[in-house]
């Protein structure tokens, strides 16, 4: 029992330390989700057609942000499908220059 409690205790101490690092970058974007050869010309709710016609030429998935209309990549683009030309909250984290998704909220 004696040896059993500092390891318990241990094991607790490291999953909340854990917990910290991962929680530190996370972070909410608000914008709209547009394409990157228009970028914040895209920041519509009607851009929707013209988006779906650049992303076949291979354009990448971005979000315009509401306060400062930065242009942001999006890593993993297939969590925004369905969401393109709308207004969301991206939660998530940055990834090298891009950000990622982990959940979409639609305003």
């Amino acid at each position: 029992m004696k040896k059993a409690l500092p390891l318990l205790a241990l094991i607790v101490i490291s999953l909340f330390a854990i917990r910290y690092i991962s929680a530190e970058g996370e972070k909410t974007l608000y914008g709209y989700i547009s394409c990157s050869m228009c970028g914040e010309k895209g920041a519509t709710e009607s851009h929707r057609d013209c988006m779906e016609k650049c992303l076949a030429k291979g354009a990448g998935v971005v979000i315009v942000t509401d306060d400062d209309h930065y242009v942001i990549p999006i890593d993993n683009p297939d969590k925004v499908m369905g969401h393109h030309a709308h207004r969301v909250a991206l939660f998530g984290y940055p990834s090298g220059k891009a950000f990622h998704v982990v959940s979409v909220r639609i305003f």
